[in-house]
Parts: structure tokens; C-alpha cells; sequence
């Protein structure tokens, strides 16, 4: 078979790929293996395809696959690893970064989102830097990056059930040294409780978001009536957190601080 009469026909068996999910039936467990095999298998045939055009193909091929299985309601973090992967080979940042943080969500400590999403963010036309203000937040709680809630909450658990621990063996067994160690696991106990309460905090009343789109711009109200507030419009992959709703339009904050109104379509929210 030509390959002038191949790619249309992957191109076509990708389209009814794609509109699996709007079916929304579930999925059996035995039906998601054989779903993730086979966009597992796209991605590797993507890989190793000399032509670019059925590359392609493959990769929204691949695509499909990973976003059927997150329609289906399967959310880990290798899932979001390999669909930020195939988004990136089709050089569509703005979701490569955008399912690359849903991943680390999940394992804030992965070192292979960690490596990729650095390594996307390196490729955006848009590099802004991080307010002083974060910056220090960041290098305050910096376990926050490399731990989850889960495991946030585990340490102050241990750290709580060792305060009693020592507590009730200073009652039969007086030493300072048990007093210094009830001590330290109190502090502990109340640092990764505070943590752990703040981040999920900020999972629940934070938006973050990132721009998909080529290019928006960022105006000064919600309504393409209002001005420009930067001279240049904002490019894929730009990471912002929202401020306010107002139908449409989003009111967003970047990581300098500074902020603006975008059309909503235009970005995609974690």
C-alpha cells in the first residue's frame, strides 16, 4: 500500500479513535490494558516512522488512546507523563506542560516530569521570571515540589504518633534526651501538618492554568474592546493562576505578578 493512500486511512481510523470517548461508556479493566497497549504501540511506531507526516499520524494516534483512558476516569501519572510526551513531539507545548503538571500533581517528586516539564519550559517563546515574593515561598517549603499530600500527611502522622511516643516513655524512663526528641517531633509534626493543610488548600481554592493556543493577547478588561497590557501577546506554554471568571474571559496572574484578562478558549486549566 502507497503511502498517499496510508496516511489518509490512519488519519481516518484516528478520527473514529478520537470520538470513543464521547460515547461515554465505561471501560472494563481488561479493556483499558488493551487501549493503553495499543496507544502505547502508536507512540513506539511514531518513534521509529522515517516520515514525519505518518509520525504524526501515530502520535495523535497515540493521543487518543491516553485521552479515551483519562476520559474513562484512569488518572496516574505515567498516563499524563506519556500524553505530555506525544503533545511535545508535535511540538504543541502548551499541553505538553499542561499534562506534564496534571502528572506531577499526582507525584510531585517524578523525576521524569520534573526533567520534561523543565526541559518544555526551556522551549517557550515566553520566559518569565518568578517573583521574589515566590521565589522565597518555594525555597521555604521546597519538600512541597518532591512530596504529595499523601505523603506530606504521613510524615506529620509519624512525627505525631513519635511525640507520644516519647512522651509516654519520659514518664517511666526520664531522660533529656527523650524531652529533645518529643520536641523535635512536635516541630516536625507541626511543619508537615501545616504543609500538608496549605497545599491542599491551595489545590482547592488556587486555578492554574496554561496557555494552549499559539499566541492570545492579554488585554486590560474582559472584552476584546479593552487594550493590550503587554505589548507582546502571550505564546503556548505560559503558566498563569486565575483570579476571576467573567464568562468568556479570565482574569490570570502570571508568575512576575503581573496580570491581564485572556479569552478563556485560549487556555486550559490543571
Amino acid at each position: 500500500m502507497s503511502k498517499r493512500v496510508f496516511y489518509p486511512i490512519l488519519c481516518l481510523a484516528f478520527g473514529l479513535f478520537a470520538r470513543a470517548p464521547e460515547m461515554g461508556q465505561a471501560l472494563t479493566y481488561a479493556q483499558q490494558l488493551v487501549l493503553l497497549e495499543q496507544a502505547n504501540r502508536a507512540f513506539e511506531q511514531a518513534l521509529t516512522s522515517p516520515e514525519p507526516q505518518v509520525a504524526q499520524g501515530y502520535y495523535q494516534q497515540a493521543m487518543a488512546g491516553y485521552e479515551q483512558l483519562i476520559a474513562s476516569r484512569v488518572h496516574n501519572a505515567k498516563l499524563y507523563y506519556n500524553l505530555g510526551n506525544a503533545y511535545f513531539r508535535l511540538n504543541d507545548l502548551g499541553h505538553a506542560i499542561l499534562y506534564y503538571r496534571r502528572g506531577l500533581r499526582l507525584e510531585p517528586g517524578n523525576r521524569q516530569l520534573q526533567a520534561n516539564l523543565s526541559y518544555a519550559r526551556s522551549r517557550r517563546v515566553d520566559q518569565i521570571n518568578v517573583s521574589s515574593q515566590r521565589s522565597l515561598w518555594h525555597q521555604l517549603f521546597f519538600w512541597r515540589n518532591e512530596l504529595s499530600i499523601q505523603t506530606q500527611w504521613s510524615f506529620a502522622l509519624a512525627a505525631y504518633l513519635l511525640v507520644w511516643s516519647c512522651a509516654l516513655a519520659h514518664l517511666f524512663w526520664p531522660r533529656a534526651a527523650l524531652l529533645w526528641g518529643l520536641a523535635g517531633a512536635a516541630f516536625v509534626c507541626l511543619v508537615f501538618t501545616a504543609s500538608t493543610l496549605l497545599t491542599h488548600y491551595q489545590h482547592i481554592s488556587t486555578r492554574a492554568g496554561v496557555i494552549v493556543v499559539a499566541e492570545v493577547v492579554v488585554r486590560k478588561g474582559n472584552g476584546e474592546s479593552y487594550a493590550p497590557q503587554f505589548p507582546q501577546p502571550l505564546h503556548a506554554g505560559t503558566e498563569f493562576e486565575v483570579l476571576e471568571e467573567r464568562g468568556p474571559w479570565l482574569a490570570i496572574q502570571l508568575d512576575n505578578g503581573t496580570s491581564g484578562w485572556i479569552r478563556r478558549d485560549s487556555a486550559s486549566l490543571l
